[in-house]
């Protein structure tokens, strides 16, 4: 089964479900709420997302159900590797231990968590993981709660539109990101000041843990960040994995960053001549 036959999955799923009674009458009621009121909550989607998630691969353990769950949501959404042989038989062999069903509903926890992160910027993923205790307690694995974060990145703020006016890019590093909710709650301060995130920040950030890597990858994927993810160790700079989110590819930041270290180099050769004169 491939990375494109697990959508397939997902979408033979939905189309059953689509001809059963229950979804028909939800439907025709959709047709008469206003679309406002249809619109979920980042609340509901986590409610939701933690009740379908616990009646996912119930032979399974729940971390192992999480982490392939991530691990195939990051693959979708890797555009370097998304049609990689490696990429589809590793997907395959995900979705092999799973039942029909199971994948029906990880397509549901995927559209739970859309919707959640549409309704806010938020570290969606990290407050999961954090409540249902899925972190490795040897290894001391805690993420900082998003508020502490939000106050974090304001501490930042301060000069961003003279960087911007000056650079055009901001960029943001963390070498412990766990799910990258500095980043995004940086890039919500961004929002806040009226400077676009997905065209003015790029993102950097690095984390041990594959799982932890993955929910940063998914969310700063999802929400328009470009961003550099790292699977490896920030303090022996033996890395793994590198991925860059989509926004990356479709704004050129490949080329905008070469284009900044160019000018900034330029600045410090400048700056040195001067200084020697």
């Amino acid at each position: 089964m491939s990375q494109l036959s697990f959508a397939d999955v997902f979408n033979m799923a939905r189309e059953t479900a689509e001809n059963s009674p229950v979804i028909q009458v939800r439907a025709q009621v959709a047709e008469v709420v206003p679309s406002v009121q249809r619109m979920m909550s980042e609340q509901h989607s986590r409610s939701r997302f933690i009740r379908v998630f616990k009646d996912t691969g119930r032979h399974l353990g729940r971390s192992e159900v999480f982490s392939d769950f991530l691990s195939l949501a990051a693959s979708e959404l890797d555009m370097a590797r998304i049609r990689a042989p490696e990429s589809i038989e590793h997907c395959r062999k995900i979705c092999a231990r799973y039942e029909a069903s199971d994948i029906a509903n990880m397509q549901e926890m995927f559209c739970m968590m859309v919707c959640a992160l549409e309704a806010k910027f938020h570290d969606f993923l990290g407050a999961i993981f954090m409540e249902l205790e899925l972190g490795d307690n040897f290894r001391g694995q805690y993420f900082t709660p998003y508020s502490v974060q939000c106050l974090m990145a304001r501490l930042l703020m301060p000069g961003i539109q003279d960087t911007i006016r000056r650079e055009g890019i901001v960029t943001v590093s963390d070498p412990a990101s766990g799910a990258a909710g500095m980043l995004i709650a940086y890039a919500e301060c961004l929002l806040e000041a009226d400077i676009n995130p997905s065209w003015h920040m790029f993102g950097s950030c690095i984390d041990i843990d594959p799982v932890a890597a993955d929910m940063a990858f998914i969310q700063l994927s999802l929400l328009g960040i470009a961003a550099e993810v790292v699977t490896g160790n920030t303090l022996t700079m033996q890395f793994n994995r590198v991925r860059y989110t989509p926004v990356y590819y479709f704004n050129d930041f490949e080329k905008r960053l070469t284009d900044l270290n160019r000018h900034r180099v330029m600045l410090a050769f400048m700056r040195g001549l001067s200084d020697a004169t």
